[in-house]
């Protein structure tokens, strides 16, 4: 290699050197601050590109997307004291470089300083509320879902249905008689206990429904019920967005948004919290078990009645079908002994012979016995 060529080539070395030391690109997501020897210089740069600037310069790059900001939980008391722990996060962005490289240097220096910031907002605003205000928005009472609803009410549906289909099919007694009267009391009778049968169905459902009702009511928070939301979760966290957000404003930041992730009483009152509620819902579910225990006892009573009534009918409706059998087969047997006397003497006797003899039986008889009349003539 010759001293030209040496030289070309130290001089291409010292040119890209020199290039990639004047040179800078700026990224979409970014905006960059020049510097001479700490001090800024010139306007900041906020559009995408490719910059050149001299080598003693340096070119400070910030992210001016929007950032993330996750604090750590804080023990907290409301204002009706209320021991809870906090957690809250938020976004933030770089809206002016040159402050917030005076102010903070980097965004790690701004991470702490909105710790800061932002948990002290956060403190204020909830330690001046309610703990129900950090936790609810509106003032609507708590009610079962559509599909709890729909569901409490399928099964009273269908069990109503079931009822009335049982109903129905309870075979209605008939009596054939020669007399037009006894049907029609007995066609009367049968439309009555049906119609009667359908009107305790829809009593039973009816107060079914009147429990199903009753379950929201119950299972609402009285104390929630009495007292009404002024500021909500909403309006909370826009007031701590707020306290934060003019705090930070000479800093050359903005906040966009602040929100509660995490609201839970601490360790120490957990545990009575969770007995309380326990409790409360025990006696919720008390006080259901007795209500349908009572229902229970009234439709189960019901029944009894019911059964009982339907049975004695039925007693009366089939000892009136045997009476009338009875009176009829005497009837036939009367008329058939006046037809021919001496043939219905003839056909009882042959069934009492089948009745009381077979292979193996001995009848001792005298001469004169009736009972074997007709077995004498066949001699």
């Amino acid at each position: 290699m010759n001293k030209f060529t040496a030289s070309i080539l130290i001089i291409f070395i010292i040119a890209v050197i020199g290039t990639s030391m004047c040179a800078y690109t700026v990224q979409q997501h970014e905006q960059a601050v020049i510097l001479a020897f700490g001090e800024v210089v010139g306007d900041p740069i906020t559009r995408p590109g490719l910059y050149f600037k001299l080598p003693w310069l340096e070119a400070r790059k910030f992210d001016k997307r929007w950032l993330a900001w996750d604090g750590d939980p804080n023990q907290v008391t409301t204002l009706d004291k209320r021991y809870i722990s906090i957690d809250v996060f938020a976004r933030w962005r770089i809206v002016d470089p040159l402050i917030f490289l005076a102010k903070l240097r980097d965004e790690e220096s701004a991470q702490g300083r909105l710790d800061d910031i932002l948990d002290s907002a956060t403190r204020n605003v909830i330690a001046n509320h309610n703990l129900i205000e950090a936790i609810r928005s509106s003032n609507r009472t708590f009610l079962l879902s559509v599909e709890e609803q729909d569901g409490l009410m399928n099964e009273s549906n269908k069990s109503g249905a079931s009822e009335e289909v049982a109903a129905e099919e309870i075979p209605a007694p008939s009596i054939d008689t020669d007399s037009n009267e006894s049907s029609t009391d007995s066609d009367s009778d049968t439309d009555s206990d049906t119609a009667e049968l359908k009107k305790t169905r829809l009593v039973q459902k009816k107060e079914l429904e009147k429990i199903i009702k009753m379950v929201p009511k119950d299972l609402n928070d009285k104390e929630d019920e009495m007292y009404q939301i002024a500021m909500g979760r909403q309006k909370l966290t826009d007031l701590i967005r707020e306290k934060a957000a003019a705090k930070v404003k000479d800093m050359g930041i903005e906040i966009k948004d602040v929100r509660l992730k995490r609201i839970d009483y601490i360790p120490s009152v957990q545990k009575s919290v969770f007995d309380r509620m326990i409790s409360e819902r025990l006696k919720v579910a008390a006080r259901l078990r007795s209500q349908g225990d009572g229902l229970s006892a009234e439709i189960i009573g019901r029944k009894d009645r019911e059964l009982k009534k339907i049975r004695s009918q039925a007693y009366k409706q089939a000892e009136e079908i045997k009476g009338k059998a009875d009176a009829d087969a005497a009837r036939i047997y009367a008329d058939a002994y006046k037809t021919d006397p001496e043939l219905y003497k003839f056909l009882k006797s042959l069934e009492s012979y089948r009745k009381t003899m077979d292979d193996k039986t001995t009848l001792l008889l005298t001469t004169k016995s009736d009972y074997a009349s007709y077995l004498k003539s066949q001699k």
